[in-house]
């Protein structure tokens, strides 16, 4: 998806060569804290969260998009390089339980079944949007800035841009050749199996072949057809829960640490148009090189010219494959 019809450097050779540039904090070590999200705070604009004891979703504070106010944003008439549009929309906060200390991993599979299913609620409640971003940043090395485990859900009146881009993709291998462009990668991944980490009963989870990220990973489901999240089966969301933690906890026992990352759905856009190509699927997109502190930078050749790799896709699956995926390092 992300890398589909581009092409990426590899030189795992790098990975070994001396590094006196930037470390990063440590990522947060499981503490409770309190914040604007812990149950019975009153946030910044005085509204008070309820003593909830489960998934919690609210409307976000400080929303990038907004719903519709009737007002339109002018185009510069007769400008073909400058051009604009209005945007609408409606974004929320999804707090994953009422503990600051648990982050998904180490939620229940129950527990992790209650996320997906306000995901699920949420993206069906808010289907009147062109598209809806399911989505989650973990630690302030990605600009996380609450430590309370919560991911956000954006909706959109537009269809954004890279989003767009999959959808092109995967049209256009439909069309030629009358599948779906994941699956048939999937099954690929399924006979390799070099780049596997995570495989239930219904979903897998592998470093992609066209991964950017060290330990990048994607995660499908095995079943064909499978175009948003409102599709899924109970036993599908059940083995999901499963299978997250699984891989979850592979991420945080790699480095022994919160394993930070920004991660995301992408399922089929809203609306009248036929979406049998499409495949619902998630990225995770976490910055970790070589430990805790030490992660990979975007910049140079990699932001000028093309993404490079410091290890190759099946070297990461493989260290993430000898990471328990059972017993959390801070338990």
């Amino acid at each position: 998806s992300s890398g589909i019809n581009a092409e990426y450097g590899v030189s795992p050779h790098r990975i070994t060569r001396p590094w006196q540039g930037e470390t990063s904090p440590q990522t947060q070590d499981f503490k409770k804290t309190t914040s604007y999200l812990s149950p019975g705070a009153t946030r910044s604009n005085g509204s008070t969260n309820p003593h909830y004891t489960s998934t919690y979703v609210f409307r976000n504070d400080f929303p990038c998009l907004l719903p519709p106010t009737g007002t339109e944003v002018p185009d510069e008439e007769g400008e073909e390089l400058f051009q604009s549009r209005g945007a609408e929309g409606d974004c929320f906060v999804v707090c994953f339980s009422p503990d600051s200390d648990r982050p998904l991993p180490l939620l229940s599979v129950e527990e992790i079944v209650g996320v997906v299913g306000e995901w699920i609620r949420m993206t069906t409640e808010l289907q009147h949007y062109t598209y809806t971003q399911v989505f989650e940043n973990k630690g302030a090395m990605v600009g996380c800035s609450n430590a309370h485990p919560h991911g956000q859900i954006w909706a959109c009146s537009f269809l954004p841009y890279l989003v767009q881009q999959e959808d092109h993709f995967q049209r256009e291998y439909y069309g030629r050749k009358g599948s779906r462009l994941l699956w048939d990668y999937l099954q690929k991944e399924l006979q390799k199996r070099d780049r596997i980490v995570e495989e239930g009963e219904s979903w897998v989870a592998m470093v992609p072949f066209w991964a950017k990220w060290p330990f990048e990973l994607l995660v499908l489901p095995k079943r064909d057809n499978v175009r948003r999240l409102r599709d899924l089966t109970s036993d599908e969301i059940a083995d999901l829960a499963r299978t997250m933690k699984r891989y979850l906890t592979r991420y945080d026992n790699l480095f022994s640490c919160s394993f930070p990352y920004s991660m995301g759905w992408h399922e089929a856009p809203n609306g009248p148009d036929n979406m049998d190509h499409w495949t619902l699927h998630a990225h995770y997109y976490p910055p970790l090189l070589r430990s805790a502190t030490v992660k990979k930078h975007i910049a140079g050749f990699e932001m000028l010219a093309e993404c490079q790799r410091d290890l190759t896709a099946e070297s990461a699956a493989e260290r993430l494959r000898a990471a328990d995926p059972e017993n959390h390092f801070s338990t």
